[in-house]
């Protein structure tokens, strides 16, 4: 008996795909179901143009609504109204008086907020530009077909060798936008920025433009600018040390230093509107063998220290004089007699000839 032996057939299972969820996939298939009788190059045509249309149309979405979420960020800062909280908070806690501001010192500081905010806003618009335009552009590359991962491989080294070689210009326009969102100067601000000081005439993201008391301008890079010393933000001080002698009584002296304040604002009005606050004299601030310093403080107006010191400084002086109040001078000096000498020869030295 002869048995055969078949080998066993062996049928392939085809199984159909599933349908790609992918939002290429979903366009491409609805363009063909839609344009079902038309070439293949047509309807692969049409759904890439179907896609780069809707890329188009969202990223036209997010421009809007990025630009409506930027102006409502920078409208708060031109309008000042964090700074208005916070100012009055200051003021309240110094005691002060918000008419007794001085209105052009409010016209500079809308000036600078209008700027900064513009300044912030251009920015953002400009980022966002930025970003909405790379992304656009990939994802149509990517939409009608074309390989994107070179692109942003090129992108990426050129970003690199741009970053290593830019360093100081990035350094400088971060520094400028992180300045303009703490709002560390503004316009009209006299700060010492280290390098150099003087009073804030353009605030840009690279640079900051200075006047100084002699009349030169000053260009610093935002990314040099370690510290920053702002004299004019709410309120000044204006500071008179005075070194007196050792023996002068101090309670006459804390007088005339009070009267002379007192002088200073019945002879010139603009004194009279800076000050913002009750003269001081805390007491003793350091003394040795000869001499003793004591010292003046006085709360003014923003930039109006230097007006308000140069004032009480002539009228101290004068107040000084009259009631006998002596500054410290060396207790010993050197004279000098510059009378000749004649040398007489005595009998000896005659002999001696």
């Amino acid at each position: 008996m002869v048995t055969l032996l078949l080998p066993p057939v062996i049928t392939a299972a085809t199984t159909q795909p599933e349908p790609s969820t992918e939002p290429e996939s979903l366009w491409r298939q609805w363009a063909q179901s839609l344009l079902s009788g038309a070439p293949d190059w047509v309807q692969t045509l049409t759904a890439s143009a179907f896609g780069v249309g809707a890329i188009l149309v969202g990223a036209a979405v997010v421009w809007v609504l990025g630009r409506i979420a930027i102006r409502t960020l920078t409208r708060s800062i031109e309008t000042g109204l964090p700074f208005r909280r916070k100012a009055r908070r200051a003021l309240e806690r110094s005691r002060l008086a918000v008419a007794s501001v001085d209105p052009q010192e409010l016209r500079l500081e809308q000036q600078r907020r209008r700027q900064r905010a513009r300044t912030i806003r251009t920015v953002l618009n400009s980022a966002l530009a930025a970003v909405i335009v790379a992304i656009l552009v990939v994802m149509a590359l990517d939409m009608v077909g074309l390989p994107v991962a070179p692109l942003i491989a090129s992108a990426g080294i050129v970003g690199v060798a741009l970053g290593f070689g830019a360093q100081s210009l990035v350094k400088d326009l971060l520094s400028g936008l992180f300045m303009l969102i703490e709002d560390q100067y503004g316009v009209g601000d006299v700060v010492d920025l280290g390098q150099a000081s003087g009073t804030v005439e353009e605030v840009g993201l690279r640079s900051t433009r200075l006047r100084s008391l002699d009349g030169t301008v000053w260009y610093i890079p935002n990314g040099e600018v370690v510290r920053v010393g702002n004299m004019t933000r709410l309120w000044s001080r204006a500071l008179i040390e005075v070194r007196l002698d050792y023996h002068t009584d101090l309670d006459a002296a804390r007088e005339a230093m009070l009267a002379s304040v007192v002088a200073a604002r019945e002879a010139n009005p603009e004194v009279e509107s800076a000050i913002l606050g009750e003269p001081e004299v805390p007491g003793i601030e350091s003394f040795d063998y000869r001499s003793v310093t004591i010292r003046l403080l006085i709360q003014v107006a923003p930039v109006r220290q230097w007006l308000v010191m140069r004032e009480v400084r002539l009228q101290m002086r004068r107040i000084f004089a009259e009631r006998g109040i002596r500054f410290a001078l060396p207790d010993q000096a050197l004279m000098a007699d510059t009378t000749p000498v004649v040398i007489t020869p005595t009998s000896d030295e005659e002999d001696s000839e």
